[in-house]
């Protein structure tokens, strides 16, 4: 009976907590980026384990979910939780429940919070409950502390309620929640076709040296994305051009293959010579709307970082 009357609370506020935590889940993905941008690295920029490190090896998109909890008394916290988003397709590897905590100069309580471990509840109905011990995945001594619940909750529910029992420490620390998804989807990433011509904003410039990286730079807004792509604006995709000279040395990172037919043009064979191209990429971390969501991909294959003959 007492479940009963918790879950009509949640249904009367489920709205208004929506519509509030939308902005908070914008501004908090916002500054997920920019972390993971500014250290460079997934792994720097998401401050996790070794143990969730690995999960995270072969990942290409984050989603941050901002919950609001709604406290029954001082022992109750309860949060809706809705994933139906995830795709059929989707592998999901990571699903973190990070806690973030309010300012605090007291490093000794800071390092207390952090061994903290919870009994958690998940309930997807009146006669569905699972009541578990999630592992701790956060490094030490950090803002937060994150627990790994990938294998708990049902990754393509409309509704499930976790609950928190007899915490009190968390109502005194605790600033704000979210659950951050991090997945797998297949494919590549494919920019939808434009009806509008476009102009050249690089100049292409005839190159007589050998083959080299110059700079590209692609500014999203000129080729109508910028309305859905929220950062970066523009970036340095990179281009190989110049010859690749004969016979052709291991500085160009020959192929086999590339380095017969240098040997056969080099003898006067009219065939075709290698051609100065990519040999090593780089990925791009995009924060864009897809689907209406606003998420973080990591794009492989987006920024060329040396050029070789192939």
């Amino acid at each position: 009976m007492h479940f009963i009357f918790t879950l009509i609370i949640i249904l009367l506020l489920q709205e208004f907590i929506q519509l509030k935590a939308f902005s908070t889940q914008t501004e908090s993905i916002i500054d997920l980026y920019k972390k993971i941008n500014e250290k460079g690295s997934l792994v720097d920029g998401l401050l996790l384990n070794e143990q969730a490190q690995i999960k995270l090896k072969t990942i290409n998109t984050i989603r941050l979910l901002s919950l609001k909890y709604i406290s029954i008394n001082k022992f109750l916290l309860i949060f809706n939780i809705t994933l139906n988003r995830i795709q059929r397709n989707e592998e999901i590897k990571l699903i973190e429940f990070r806690l973030k905590f309010k300012s605090n100069n007291n490093n000794n309580n800071n390092i207390n919070i952090h061994r903290k471990k919870l009994i958690l509840i998940i309930r997807k109905n009146l006669h569905s409950k699972q009541r578990f011990h999630p592992i701790i995945i956060s490094q030490e001594q950090n803002e937060f502390i994150s627990y790994d619940l990938t294998n708990y909750l049902y990754h393509n529910s409309t509704r499930q309620i976790l609950i928190i029992r007899r915490q009190l420490w968390l109502r005194k620390y605790i600033q704000e929640a979210s659950l951050i998804i991090y997945s797998r989807i297949p494919g590549s990433f494919l920019l939808p076709s434009s009806t509008t011509r476009i102009k050249r904003s690089i100049k292409q410039k005839q190159i007589q040296n050998s083959c080299s990286r110059y700079d590209l730079f692609v500014d999203f807004n000129q080729l109508s994305f910028g309305t859905w792509i929220i950062e970066p604006k523009r970036f340095n995709a990179g281009i190989c051009r110049g010859d690749c000279p004969n016979p052709l040395s291991r500085l160009f990172y020959p192929t086999n293959h590339a380095m017969l037919l240098s040997l056969l043009h080099e003898q006067g064979n009219s065939i075709q010579q290698p051609s100065c191209v990519p040999v090593r990429l780089r990925p791009l971390d995009l924060l864009y709307y897809d689907r209406q969501e606003l998420v973080i991909k990591r794009h492989q294959g987006m920024q060329v970082e040396e050029c070789g003959c192939r």
